[in-house]
């Protein structure tokens, strides 16, 4: 099997998605690649994490933007999952630029926005990894929003983008074309022999999320890159 398998937000299936100790996890089992989700907080920390809310992953409640970074480091992120990952703290991007940069991994960050201005959280991304030891071929960027794609491709970041989607549709490819997307990101649910050879056709690397069983995606082997919340599963494919 050829294609890339990225550990989505870490190894989300055993371990409390989105947190260090889930990206380590990632590392130990030999992935080569992480995907992990970043918004801002209140006072713009930008921190690793899926939805807007804390609810669901941590001790905490209330918005991620209506929170400090100090608010949100006094939260249990890995408790919910299992008492094994008790006091486990959200994970800043800052951080978790350093970790990868130091242990050869790459990443995809994928940029959550909601009522946020995509140009200023553009702005916060850009200056993150300009400011981190990393090196740009191990960073791929991309966001379900088309006016953040849009922000990165004019902030002239020098790093891959890819596309985000559900299913592949001319909105898309429109923006991939706009934007000279290196990738596209959809649902291996809806992925037809039809948009493969439309991607291939422009020479765009095809990544699909999320799969979890190996023997459900008919299209595995011609795809260039896997999400999955359980990444060995695939060790033997």
């Amino acid at each position: 099997m050829s294609a890339i398998i990225a550990g989505h937000r870490g190894v989300a299936g055993t371990h409390p998605e989105n947190t260090l100790a889930s990206i380590k996890e990632a590392q130990r089992l030999g992935v080569k690649w992480v995907e992990v989700d970043v918004q801002p907080s209140l006072d713009n920390a930008l921190v690793i994490c899926h939805d807007h809310t804390v609810d669901r992953c941590s001790n905490g409640s209330g918005r991620v933007d209506e929170l400090t970074l100090s608010q949100l480091q006094q939260l249990d992120f890995g408790a919910w999952k299992a008492a094994q990952f008790k006091s486990e703290p959200i994970l800043t991007l800052e951080t978790l630029l350093s970790y990868c940069h130091e242990n050869q991994l790459a990443i995809n960050l994928e940029i959550k926005i909601d009522r946020h201005d995509a140009k200023h959280v553009v702005s916060l991304v850009k200056s993150a990894i300009d400011s981190s030891l990393i090196d740009r071929s191990q960073l791929l960027i991309s966001s379900f929003s088309a006016e953040v794609m849009q922000e990165l491709y004019a902030a002239n970041l020098d790093v891959r983008l890819g596309v985000l989607g559900n299913r592949l549709n001319n909105k898309l490819l429109w923006l991939i074309d706009s934007i000279d997307a290196f990738s596209c990101h959809l649902s291996y649910r809806w992925l037809t022999q039809k948009h493969i050879r439309s991607l291939k056709t422009r020479n765009v690397s095809i990544w699909c999320y999320t799969v979890n069983n190996p023997k459900s995606f008919k299209h595995l082997q011609l795809v260039d890159g896997i999400f999955s919340d359980f990444p060995q599963r695939f060790s033997a494919q």
